[in-house]
């Protein structure tokens, strides 16, 4: 027997699977038979497994040699466990388990769920489709649902006349049945976990395959969406033969398909061969969308397909190591799409998103953080892996290790770890272990510092010996830490561009007397310079890379959430600001100002309007509202950011009044560039009333557009007003609203500055209502914007709410946005009259 009661015994382990599911999509339910091949190692009249709201209508072991033993069946529901009782013991050898089985299809968008759309010519339809990860196969069928169980899985699907089934191989039968029924049978998969297997029922669309390497690639779609499809097909095409090519192994499956689903929890997920996504992450008109859209379309692909060699042909033992899969595919998410559009400077967006100004180093100088590898036992253990840390702190870490080694040196490692344990399961120490082998350097002793303990460290710099010497503290927005971290530093002269590796364990000395620490931007730790230095730096900003200057505004926002500056020293800092090329940079700088405009008293806010006005003018009247013809992509992006900063944060009543007139051209059809389009919409809705709410609902179901339908759920989150707040949060929960946008149009609105206060006593009063509408492993995301409600008789409330109201698996992320709410009430409480700013 295990020693945990979620963990099977090994008594028997499975080999393959030969899987019929029957839906039927009218009743919502489903008819399945399994039959397992499987090896016992001992005699056992008990076999264990897991399952999971099934029904189980009989069980037989078959065996060549011993003949059939039938089985009966008893339950744990409460870890999802069912015991296969068996009166003559199984003797040890090989064995077949034939279970027959029934279950729902569910409307809580895991194990095997149904999706609901309407079609062109105005019928609902119904898709039945599947979400695994991380425990949910065996809400299926009866199973051995952990990763370290792997097996080959055969699929046959019996669906009615005229609609699409897709697996994860690739359709190798069709028959027709006596009763119309088809069945569908697919190739048999390589050996991998249960969580990767998918199946897909309904009326859908699929382009025409695209010949990657021998690999057919396809999109499956709703009918009519095929327009929205050619992106994909060219940042998927580029990321299959990217990957191979950068893994050194060719793609381990026979074909790939793109399936975009209408309700769906996650982004994407990275079932082998039928990788499903939420259509915002696969669909888009690149003429439509913002860089910023088209990016994420391109990042959720490249991720997910990256994880067929990293998750995939290689696993993580257990679900402890999730990170490992996560945060490698995050890392080459990011590779594959520097490479595949060069100009979006997509190391340089990286920094607000795991790097230096991020929300993964936010929660890391909290005392609740956690170590990015921790024990995980329970399937809400598993669930609750799935964060900023695993995915955002991993990935950067994992480049702050590439650029210290060498990148040729770490994609060897790479590609000699996945060749050791190709069709099997890994730990971090393995990956490690290549590494070094790899590179000669001792990966371990460093990286499990940033890996079993969390928070972030704070390399002081100052001048001393030969130039300057670095220090090491534990860096922690409230109270002290005693963390010591082995930092990979790379430093530099402001003089010049050679950078030079230094291992810091306590203290390290420079032979500059201006170093740029940190060089390069990629390290995931913060810093502080000596003024003496630091005014140095700030007289030569010229001299340093795109990325160094958007680490020394982070690393200045940090210092004064921590408390350590004034809020009125990081903004004479961002006036250095003004003349800014890079547009990327214009983000954090946008962002601080939010934040401070939401910390201000009513009294004190208009004059810090305009200080903002006077901050980004120069900046909006260069980049205008009419694009130039050589733009680029991010030049189009900046336009955006500024517009946003100019109308929602300055108040700026031309940019209101234009922003207005935009979004009339919009909806009359007229050509308008789609990020200025974007922040017109999103200016209207900040300064907007009951009646552009309306009409935000209005182009919200008559869009086709994915992009279209979020920009026009959030500008509704956006109007401020109490009973705007409580009208949506009616139609989320009669449903007129996807389950799937709940939580975050609930977290959106409970940001909102003017009406944020009052969506939370929403929240609070209809929690129950909430709790029934919103897919569990969501639950928690609802709270992504309490740090704003910063008053302290607010916050207090929040608290006492949450401490009586636990969130299944969200524990750890309630005591970090209470934290992180502590601290944004302490900004407020020191700063909200901005002294020295206004």
């Amino acid at each position: 027997m295990s020693s945990s009661p979620y963990r099977l015994p090994r008594t028997v382990l499975p080999s393959h699977y030969e899987l019929v599911m029957e839906p039927d999509l009218d009743a919502a339910t489903f008819r399945g038979t399994v039959s397992i091949d499987a090896e016992v190692s001992d005699p056992v009249s008990l076999i264990e497994l897991n399952s999971a709201e099934l029904e189980i209508d009989s069980v037989v072991a078959r065996s060549d040699v011993w003949g059939e033993r039938p089985a009966q069946v008893t339950f744990q529901p409460e870890f999802e466990r069912a015991t296969l009782h068996v009166e003559t013991p199984l003797e040890a050898g090989g064995w077949s388990i034939d279970i027959e089985f029934s279950g729902i299809l569910n409307d809580r968008l895991r194990g095997f769920y149904r999706s609901t759309y309407v079609d062109p010519e105005g019928v609902d339809q119904v898709i039945a489709t599947t979400q695994f990860e991380s425990t949910d196969a065996r809400r299926a069928f009866p199973c051995w649902d952990e990763p370290d169980f792997k097996a080959t899985f055969g699929v046959t699907l019996v669906v009615d006349d005229g609609l699409a089934a897709i697996s994860n191989g690739a359709e190798v039968r069709r028959s027709e049945r006596d009763d119309g029924k088809v069945v569908v049978e697919f190739a048999p998969t390589m050996k991998m976990s249960t969580y990767l297997v998918a199946f897909v029922v309904g009326r859908l669309e699929a382009t025409a395959p695209v010949m990657v390497s021998g690999v057919p690639l396809r999109v499956v779609h709703l009918p009519g969406k095929g327009r929205y499809a050619s992106f994909a097909l060219e940042a998927g095409a580029f990321a299959l033969d990217y990957l191979a090519g950068y893994y050194g192994i060719p793609y381990p499956a026979g074909k790939l398909d793109l399936v975009g689903i209408p309700d769906f929890a996650w982004g994407a997920m990275e079932n082998l061969g039928c990788v499903t996504f939420r259509e915002t992450a696969l669909l888009v008109d690149p003429a439509e969308a913002t860089q910023s859209e088209l990016q994420r379309v391109a990042d959720v692909i490249a991720h997910e397909i990256a994880h067929m060699w990293f998750g995939d042909l290689v696993t993580m033992k257990w679900w402890n190591g999730i990170w490992l899969n996560e945060a490698f595919a995050t890392f080459m998410e990011l590779k594959t799409v520097d490479a595949f559009r060069p100009e979006w400077n997509r190391w340089v967006s990286f920094a607000a998103e795991g790097g230096v100004g991020s929300s993964s180093m936010d929660i890391d100088s909290l005392e609740a953080t956690r170590p990015i590898e921790f024990p995980v036992e329970s399937p809400d253990d598993a669930d609750a892996m799935f964060d900023a840390l695993t995915y955002g702190k991993g990935a950067a870490v994992l480049r702050m290790l590439e650029q210290f080694l060498g990148e040729e040196k770490f994609r060897t490692g790479v590609s000699d770890y996945l060749q050791w344990f190709t069709h099997g399961n890994a730990e971090t120490k393995d990956l490690w272990k290549a590494l070094e082998q790899a590179t000669g350097v001792p990966v371990a002793e460093m990286m499990d510092t940033w890996i079993f303990q969390g928070g972030v460290p704070i390399v002081e710099v100052a001048p001393g010996g030969p130039g300057a010497v670095l220090t090491q503290d534990h860096f922690r927005y409230l109270g002290s830490g005693e963390g010591q971290w082995t930092v990979p530093v790379l430093a530099r002269s402001i003089d010049d561009p050679e950078i030079t590796p230094v291992t810091l364990h306590g203290a390290a000395e420079l032979p500059y007397d201006t170093p740029i620490v940190n060089a390069g931007g990629h390290g995931f730790y913060r810093v502080r310079y000596d003024k003496e230095i630091e005014g140095r730096i700030h007289d030569r900003l010229d001299q340093l890379l795109p990325l160094e200057r958007y680490a020394l505004i982070a690393d200045s926002w940090g210092l004064t959430l921590g408390g350590r500056r004034r809020a009125s020293d990081h903004v004479r800092l961002l006036g250095l600001f003004r003349s800014e090329t890079e547009p990327l940079l214009w983000e954090p700088i946008a962002g601080s100002l939010a934040t401070l405009s939401g910390i201000a008293t009513d009294a004190v806010r208009p004059a810090f309007a305009g200080v903002v006005r006077d901050l980004v003018g120069d900046a909006v009247l260069g980049s205008g509202w009419e694009v130039g013809r050589s733009e680029s992509d991010l030049e189009r992006r900046l336009r955006g950011t500024l517009l946003r900063t100019m109308g929602v944060v300055g108040d700026d009543e031309s940019t209101i009044e234009r922003a207005r007139a935009t979004f009339e051209a919009v909806v009359r059809g007229d050509v308008v560039d789609p990020d200025v389009a974007s922040a017109s919409l999103t200016i209207t809705a900040a300064h907007g009333l009951e009646a552009e709410y309306h009409r935000f609902w209005e182009e919200y179901e008559r869009s086709e557009s994915p992009q279209d339908q979020v920009r026009y759920l959030r500008a509704m989150a956006t109007v401020p007003g109490d009973a705007l707040a409580a009208a949506t949060m009616d139609r989320i929960i009669a449903g007129e609203i996807r389950n799937q946008d709940s939580f975050w149009l609930i977290a959106v609105m409970v940001g909102n500055r003017k009406s944020g206060d009052a969506a939370w006593d929403l929240v609070t009063s209809r929690w129950d209502e909430l709790v029934a509408v919103i897919p569990p492993q969501n639950l928690r995301r609802v709270l992504d914007s309490i740090p704003a409600r910063s008053k302290p008789d607010v916050a207090d409330r929040i608290r006492s709410f949450l401490e009586a109201h636990p969130i299944p698996g969200g524990e750890l992320y309630v005591g970090q946005q209470l934290e992180r709410l502590d601290v944004r009430v302490r900004l407020r409480q020191a700063e909200q009259e901005l002294p020295g700013i206004v």
